[in-house]
């Protein structure tokens, strides 16, 4: 397994190999292209496992950024259902967190729905540990049939010290 930043090349890969409704990959790439995102993907050859967003500009939650103002945040986590539970996803974890102890930051965030226990067991086994801040998210998307669709997240945030 290859997880590096997503290149121009890499997004028609994407676009082609992993189709997700409402542009995901090209927005995650869009905020790259700006630095204020580095959008990682996990390859096994020409085929995508799984990606995550690096945002350099912290916490997205209100309440998180204001509690942890030093942190990066990790987001968008996606490992591909036919690829889950065989290291993909701590894999791009391990691979974020290389990259932000790189750029001197010491603090990591990720925001765990409450429906995403699994996501949540995840997090815990590598170290990161509850702060009890609960962030309300609010987002569109896009379903398979096409149509819009609104959605309310309570993300709980988890953090990690990585000195």
């Amino acid at each position: 397994m290859e997880i590096r930043p997503c290149t121009d090349d890499d997004l028609a890969i994407l676009s082609s190999s992993w189709k997700v409704q409402g542009g995901v990959h090209e927005s995650h790439h869009s905020g790259q292209r700006t630095g204020d995102t580095t959008y990682l993907v996990a390859w096994r050859g020409e085929e995508p496992l799984g990606s995550g967003v690096v945002q350099w500009g912290g916490c997205v939650g209100a309440k998180a950024r204001v509690a942890f103002p030093r942190a990066v945040e990790i987001n968008h986590l996606q490992v591909r259902d036919e690829y889950r539970s065989q290291g993909v996803g701590t894999a791009l974890i391990a691979t974020a967190e290389q990259l932000i102890l790189r750029e001197g930051r010491l603090q990591v965030a990720v925001g765990v729905a409450d429906d995403n226990p699994h996501a949540e067991r995840l997090y815990l086994s590598l170290g990161y540990r509850r702060t009890g801040i609960v962030d309300v998210s609010e987002y569109q998307w896009v379903s398979d049939d096409g149509t819009v669709q609104q959605a309310r997240e309570h993300d709980q945030l988890l953090v990690k010290d990585l000195a």
